[in-house]
């Protein structure tokens, strides 16, 4: 013979295990609100309509890192992370808004002509593209006079993205 278990509490000796069942039914009504209003209030952010120029078949769109550096980026779904220069990271460590502990190592990249590079990854406080800014986003520090990426590192953390070729603009949600 199988034995029930049976938990007991003050609430439910006090005024008996249906009051006990009301309670978490209002513990899990409110939690659900609570949830149910996060997700709309992420829902119905604007989407953003940041406008892009051609550049040599492709597209820049201009990107502010950690709210000091201003650059046009080529926006590149087809690499991995945010592609940036050394003389990029030079110019943010002498304001003040990226340190060598936002140095988080190495990685091996394959480059679009097949080979492959290492190359110095950090972290970014800020990428900030239109109104829509990104926080924590890894960056590749690109050799030379490499072109500036905004690769999925940033793009994979959007909601969704696209370019309307005819209005010439980048629409971000």
């Amino acid at each position: 013979m199988a034995r029930r278990l049976y938990l007991s509490s003050p609430l439910s000796k006090t005024y008996g295990a249906g009051a006990k069942l009301l309670v978490i039914r209002a513990v899990l009504a409110f939690a659900l609100a609570v949830g149910l209003c996060t997700a709309t209030l992420a829902d119905d952010r604007p989407e953003q309509i940041v406008a892009v120029e051609p550049l040599y078949g492709a597209f820049v769109v201009p990107v502010v890192l950690n709210d000091v550096l201003t650059a046009k980026f080529i926006v590149d779904s087809g690499a991995a992370d945010v592609s940036i220069t050394e003389d990029m990271v030079s110019t943010l460590m002498k304001s003040g808004t990226m340190t060598g502990a936002d140095l988080l190592g190495s990685k091996t990249y394959m480059l679009a002509d097949g080979t492959m590079r290492r190359g110095k990854i950090y972290r970014m406080a800020s990428i900030r593209i239109g109104g829509m800014v990104m926080e924590d986003v890894t960056v590749r520090i690109a050799e030379g006079n490499s072109s500036l990426l905004l690769g999925q590192s940033f793009l994979r953390r959007l909601k969704s993205w696209s370019m309307d070729n005819a209005r010439q603009v980048m629409i971000i949600n």
